[in-house]
């Protein structure tokens, strides 16, 4: 057994977040609507990265307590959690997606599923949506939902203030990249280096910023949260 594979080892025997626990969890899920629920099977079937279920129970209660009237999101792959948080809180929502051919396929779904009145896909990049949205007056969100390139959080976070106020949180989805972001020895081959130095970037970031109060959680693939204090 080499030094490597022992250290795993003893990481994995110390960390409660691992597949037999994660698999517990999800014992409980349940889908906010049945063709959400038929939506999800789909999605992870054809490996579309959509929110994992424990982090879409853990969002769940919090969006629950948070009572959210708009919400934000950037990232919108297939249009699944949008339409998860408008199932879940009657919310508008405004989601962004850059990838041309998953918007439409986002707007399909959320067309054929009823949603159409409450959730608007734009296409573009987050930063540059999330500028042109703060030029053209759009109210503060009470909830920013950051789940897309995970090497850009930074620029969609500080695009997205312009779009907060005192009181709006902010939600990052997968911000332990796997575990990556808290330990090297989860990229032996070092072929993460990019998205880990940013992530680790962004963690420091988000916790130091005066403005900000912010926790982090081990969560699905890692969620942090983060209430905006002051502007």
């Amino acid at each position: 057994m080499t030094k490597l594979t022992e250290q795993l080892i003893s990481e994995m025997e110390r960390n409660i977040t691992n597949d037999s626990v994660t698999e517990y969890i999800n014992r409980f899920y349940k889908p906010a609507s049945p063709e959400l629920g038929t939506l999800r099977l789909e999605a992870e079937a054809e490996k579309v990265p959509i929110i994992l279920r424990e982090t879409e129970s853990f969002l769940r209660v919090l969006l629950s307590i948070a009572e959210p009237e708009s919400i934000l999101e950037i990232g919108c792959a297939v249009g699944y959690s949008a339409m998860f948080f408008t199932e879940v809180t009657g919310a508008n929502v405004v989601t962004v997606e850059k990838d041309p051919i998953m918007a439409a396929r986002a707007a399909s779904n959320v067309k054929r599923l009823g949603y159409g009145d409450k959730i608007r896909i734009l296409e573009g990049d987050g930063e540059e949506v999330a500028d042109s949205l703060f030029e053209q007056g759009e109210t503060p969100f009470d909830i920013i939902f950051i789940d897309a390139a995970k090497s850009h959080y930074k620029r969609f976070l500080d695009a997205s203030l312009k779009l907060c106020r005192p009181g709006t949180v902010i939600i990052s989805d997968n911000v332990l990249l796997k575990a990556r972001t808290a330990s090297d020895i989860y990229d032996p081959m070092g072929r993460h280096k990019t998205n880990i130095k940013k992530m680790r970037e962004y963690m420091e970031y988000i916790t130091s910023d005066p403005r900000l109060e912010t926790t982090i959680i081990s969560c699905g693939d890692g969620v942090s949260v983060s209430k905006i204090k002051k502007l």
